[in-house]
């Protein structure tokens, strides 16, 4: 190897580092990062994490239930990074390390194929997605699981080893811990690439993936999620159908799938720049390979081991389009594939020559620099302009509460979806008790309520409806807090705290 190869290879991972920590620094920096779903995962670690403190009350409202979900990877990672730092900042390491992992997963699948690692820089757009900012934590941190499995799996089609199978295994086991969609891709990836003429050598590589295998189908006829889980990709069953998008809807809904979360036309016109870059990728490698077979070197294009992970992107694509989106409280289903589309497509990308690669290389960074910049500003604006006096509210409630969150303002002029819609959960994240809306009384929640002390129970939808919601609702709970409303209860609560959009309002016995 010469030297400015060597120096080239040193670069390369210096690069990739030194971006994505400035991709990923606002999503760190943020006291209040706008993530729909993150204020009910908070409050599930801290269920987990502080059980046994009689200060916050969690024993006389709740069961522990870790068997019925599938989530076990993330909030166990947290309980047991809530050890040695604070609880948030436990929750704040993960979800950056799960983003960030992702370039990174990418860079080692792309070595194990004998690609270009510089193209794992198209992950670096795609940082500020819609599951991300939906705060579907879990669905990101399999992602890198499931790529690194894939890379491992590549390395043993070269060279088995005891060492790299026992790594696939867990790998494997922990993306299936994480999330169901990226495990059911590696485990199909991993067949594609492991396939080989001899039986034998096909089962000696996919061995590995057995115990994760047997664990999912376990979970998926035992428990209520995995259940569910399979009548979603049936289409549903008599009792309840799967619901389905039109596939115009569907077209048109796709930007909002992948990087288009913010207000303005800011994020669609970088999408566009994505799309205009991926296609420049394929179409200067496809005739580069042209090139080299039909006058330099003929059979110097031939297929490497890459190409059987081919079928993955259309395949992810085509699952956007056909399956349901949604199936009783599973949502959404569809719309995880289009991403998963986007990062399967790269490492299947033909190699562009070396001039257009480093203009390739620019784009990307520049691209991913302007993605920062966009995800930076909305989340300073979002939290200086509209979280406001969140933090008084909730010092207006005491510890071990029960609380109801009725918020008539979920949205933002700044980022897209809901990211108010369960700012109530900061409140049992922080000072235990218990809130509605929550996800306990979801099939995939680490605990549940008590059947002797539980809230009434709410309809699909409830927490979308706050207008809905009647004072006889109430009785259960001891404090209401409320963004963008009035007296929620008519005259029979206390106003206890009101400044900008928040107000808490204690029932009166």
């Amino acid at each position: 190897m010469t030297a400015s190869a060597r120096a080239e290879g040193a670069l390369a991972p210096l690069l990739l580092s030194a971006f994505v920590a400035f991709v990923v620094w606002p999503l760190g920096a943020a006291r209040y990062p706008p993530i729909e779903d993150m204020p009910q995962h908070l409050a599930a670690i801290r269920v987990l994490h502080s059980w046994g403190d009689a200060s916050l009350g969690f024993q006389q409202f709740f069961e522990l239930a870790l068997r019925q979900t599938q989530y076990l990877a993330y909030y166990l990672l947290a309980d047991g990074l809530s050890y040695l730092v604070d609880l948030e900042l436990a929750n704040r390491i993960l979800v950056v390390a799960s983003v960030a992992g992702i370039p990174y997963a990418l860079s080692y699948l792309l070595g194990a194929l004998e690609r270009d690692r510089a193209l794992a820089l198209f992950a670096l757009p795609l940082t500020y997605n819609a599951h991300l900012i939906l705060g579907f934590i879990n669905f990101l941190m399999a992602i890198p699981a499931a790529l690194v499995g894939l890379g491992l799996c590549a390395e043993q089609c070269r060279a088995h080893s005891r060492g790299r199978a026992i790594a696939l295994g867990l790998v494997a086991t922990f993306c299936f811990f994480c999330h169901v969609v990226p495990f059911v891709l590696l485990v199909l990836g991993a067949v594609l690439l492991c396939v080989q003429r001899s039986l034998s050598r096909t089962a000696l590589l996919l061995a590995p993936l057995v115990p994760a295998v047997v664990v999912g189908a376990a979970w998926m006829a035992q428990s209520p999620a995995g259940k569910a889980t399979l009548n979603a990709a049936a289409g549903g069953d008599a009792e309840q159908r799967a619901q389905y998008q039109p596939f115009e809807v569907s077209l048109r809904d796709l930007p909002n799938w992948l990087t288009d979360v913010f207000h303005g036309p800011v994020g669609l016109q970088h999408l566009k720049y994505f799309a205009a870059l991926l296609l420049v990728t394929l179409l200067v490698g496809v005739a580069r390979g042209l090139y080299l077979q039909s006058w330099r070197a003929p059979g110097s294009f031939a297929p490497g081991s890459f190409m059987r992970l081919v079928p993955l992107a259309p395949l992810t694509a085509a699952a956007y389009f056909v399956l349901p989106s949604g199936y009783a409280w599973i949502w959404p289903i569809a719309q995880r594939f289009p991403l998963l589309a986007l990062l399967f497509l790269v490492p299947v990308l033909p190699k562009p020559p070396r001039v257009a690669l480093l203009g390739i290389v620019a784009a990307l960074l520049w691209l991913g620099a302007a993605h920062q910049q966009q995800a930076r500003q909305a989340f300073a604006k979002f939290e200086q302009e509209e979280v406001g006096a969140f933090d008084q509210a909730l010092a207006a409630i005491p510890n071990g509460q029960r609380v109801m969150g009725l918020i008539y303002g979920r949205g933002s002029q700044h980022v897209k979806f809901s990211p108010f819609i369960h700012f109530v959960a900061y409140y049992q994240a922080r000072k235990g008790g218990a809130v509605m809306f929550t996800f306990a009384d979801f099939p995939q929640s680490p605990f549940r309520f008590r059947e002797d002390n539980r809230p009434p129970r709410v309809p699909p939808r409830w927490e979308w409806l706050p207008q809905r919601v009647k004072p006889a609702d109430m009785r259960w709970y001891d404090y209401v807090l409320v963004r963008g409303g009035g007296d929620p209860c008519r005259g029979a609560c206390e106003l206890r705290f009101r400044q900008g959009f928040w107000s808490v309002w204690k029932r009166r016995a």
